[in-house]
């Protein structure tokens, strides 16, 4: 015990007596979180490149997505979102790859509230676990018009070794969309397995 107070790994937790992790446990463990944007930036920028299309990486937090990284297509006509920017999960390919992750209970708390509060005809929660379900056979998910009129995205989501969950987007003009939705999707895959090999 006195040389896990010598390294301040534990220190005392009162003048009564007792003990507490120290400062240098959460040093630790801040050294040993991977920087997920900077890890799987190549990734992003490869698939970028093959698609000349913009690649967004966004986190889960709480109950909705939010971009921590981007690399933008080389079209003149292209689709691009702020660094920080917040997604809802039931309209967008990478909130919904994300829920995808998630076990019916949690997801179902997460999307029900968020589906009766689209204003416009919202979608059945039935509708949408066979669409979740159908993600979880195919890895991808899909946004046709649906968060942005114009705008279709397909993406899929994966867990870091930290049990956080991110999720890799191609976000493309619905116009010029369904021509690449399968190449897409392949694409997408294989990035997929490229980022599990890096974790």
């Amino acid at each position: 015990m006195n040389a896990l107070i010598a390294e301040r790994l534990v220190m005392a937790s009162s003048a009564e007596g007792g003990l507490r992790l120290g400062p240098e446990i959460q040093s630790l463990a801040a050294a040993g979180r991977i920087n997920m944007a900077e890890l799987i930036r190549p990734v992003l920028v490869d698939l970028s490149s093959k698609t000349e299309e913009t690649v967004d990486l966004a986190a889960f937090r709480e109950d909705h997505m939010v971009f921590v990284d981007q690399v933008i297509g080389s079209h003149r006509l292209r689709t691009v979102s702020a660094v920080g920017e917040v997604f809802p999960m039931t309209t967008t390919a990478n909130g919904k790859a994300a829920l995808s992750l998630f076990e019916d209970d949690a997801l179902v708390s997460i999307a029900a509230p968020e589906l009766k509060a689209t204003e416009d005809d919202p979608k059945p929660l039935s509708e949408f676990m066979r669409e979740i379900e159908d993600i979880r056979q195919t890895g991808i998910g899909w946004d046709l018009n649906e968060h942005t009129d114009g705008i279709s995205a397909a993406g899929f989501a994966f867990r870091d070794p930290m049990d956080q969950i991110y999720a890799v987007s191609i976000p493309v003009p619905s116009h010029r969309f369904t021509r690449l939705k399968s190449t897409l999707a392949e694409l997408l895959l294989q990035a997929r397995k490229s980022i599990l090999q890096l974790l």
